[in-house]
């Protein structure tokens, strides 16, 4: 199973025609705003951007961003925090 850290401030950069990041800052907010931005984004434009995580050592290239965006379409949003609240206090 693959989890993304989805909540954590993120910033998304764009790259050089090599895939390297650049120092050009496209957004900034959690990782789910940021690949909301890089979706919205004309689609040959995505795969110029990467996602670099702001306090863990986790950065997206241009495939990865693409993979997390495939990720986030696809799957569900799964339980919130009150649906598992609801779960804990039944099971007590």
């Amino acid at each position: 199973m693959t989890t993304y850290p989805l909540s954590e401030p993120a910033t998304t950069y764009a790259t050089d025609d090599d895939g390297k990041v650049t120092s050009t800052v496209l957004s900034n907010g959690t990782l789910s705003e940021c690949a909301a931005f890089v979706e919205a984004m004309p689609h040959d434009e995505r795969f110029s951007t990467a996602i670099k995580m702001d306090t863990l050592d986790i950065s997206f290239g241009p495939a990865e961003v693409d993979e997390l965006l495939r990720y986030l379409r696809d799957e569900d949003e799964g339980l919130s925090n009150k649906d598992i609240a609801d779960i804990a206090e039944k099971i007590e």
